[in-house]
């Protein structure tokens, strides 16, 4: 029976889905590892001391047929002293070397050309992705591009369902962090309420930024407009995007987001900064809309724009789910994932 390793934050959706999927085309569960997590810079670090020294242990163990790890300069590094035969990164964003400025982005550029340069394979689960992997030195053969893809049994569309939604409603599925500028939407809704156009909001996720968020909703008035519904399971998020018209999402950085691919799939009109990830997979004002990165006020134009662009929305809406259904079923991309790990260890095993 094979040996797989997984390394990385098995509480994240992406991780969940990754390791879900090679469960099932392998017929093996995975054995996991993560860091503790830790409210605490020194924490974190003890922690990942800590974790280090579990790493080393491995070694003294099972051997691996394959570790599977999230991000180059954490769980990537951590991955090449796993006594494994073949050792595969999955890079997370636009780079892993994040922030790019400073110590912190210098220290991280040097971790992830080392640990590219080592692994057997290197995921971008899209295009954008790759040019941080090539400048990071990883040579080109190494590099699989193809996104882990969503289950279309669980994100479904539904035309019927889709007409009953309230005109002016959208959803936020990103993790409250600094980075995602939570803040910049919550003040677009309360711009738009000034205006005469009221918007209810689904609020999805957790994070440091949730109590600030919540005051920035008392100060703006918007508290009966906004469902903050903390950390949910997966199961639930199709039936919250089924309720939604429009997805928001206003991050500064983005690599390929699952969850603009979720929203698709189920039939929400994307909303999203205009980054080169994003504009991998939308056109302008097509199947979606970009808009400048840190706008809040072309932000709220954004939405007052599509709110009064009905045919726009049910056409991109169906086109997009199109889209999903052609490149980006989970069930299709696994299974040619795992045959390219299979690929890669009878070659490694010659």
């Amino acid at each position: 029976m094979i040996k797989i390793l997984f390394l990385g934050e098995t509480y994240r959706a992406d991780a969940k889905s990754w390791i879900k999927g090679i469960e099932q085309e392998s017929g093996t569960i995975l054995d996991t590892m993560e860091i503790k997590r830790s409210d605490t810079r020194i924490g974190r670090i003890f922690n990942a001391f800590l974790f280090f020294f579990q790493i080393l242990q491995t070694r003294f163990g099972t051997r691996y047929d394959l570790v599977l790890a999230e991000r180059a300069t954490s769980y990537g590094m951590f991955s090449l002293f796993v006594h494994a035969a073949v050792r595969i990164v999955a890079q997370q964003g636009i780079t892993d070397a994040y922030p790019e400025e400073g110590f912190s982005g210098f220290y991280k550029r040097i971790i992830q050309r080392w640990v590219y340069q080592r692994v057997d394979m290197i995921h971008a689960w899209g295009h954008v992705m790759t040019y941080a992997m090539l400048n990071s030195g990883a040579a080109p053969y190494k590099i699989l591009v193809l996104p882990k893809g969503i289950d279309l049994e669980h994100f479904k569309f539904s035309h019927e369902d889709h007409t009953q939604i309230p005109e002016v409603s959208l959803i936020v599925t990103r993790s409250l962090y600094e980075l995602y500028r939570h803040a910049d939407i919550l003040k677009s809704v309360a711009k738009l309420r000034d205006e005469g156009l009221k918007v209810k909001v689904i609020m999805v996720g957790d994070g440091p930024e949730k109590p600030r968020l919540l005051q920035l909703c008392r100060d703006l008035s918007i508290e009966d407009q906004v469902n903050f519904t903390g950390l949910i399971p997966n199961e639930e998020l199709p039936k919250l995007l089924s309720q939604s018209r429009f997805y928001v999402a206003f991050p500064t950085t983005e690599g390929v987001s699952s969850s603009l691919f979720e929203a698709m799939a189920v039939g929400c009109f994307p909303i999203v900064s205009d980054l080169p990830a994003n504009q991998a997979f939308l056109s302008q004002k097509k199947n979606g809309i970009l808009v400048p990165v840190e706008d809040g006020m072309e932000l709220a134009n954004a939405i007052r724009f599509a709110v009064e662009s009905p045919e726009l929305v049910e056409k991109a809406i169906a086109r997009n789910r199109e889209y999903i259904e052609k490149h980006v079923d989970f069930r299709s991309n696994m299974k040619e994932i795992y045959k390219r790990y299979l690929s890669l260890l009878s070659q490694k095993s010659a």
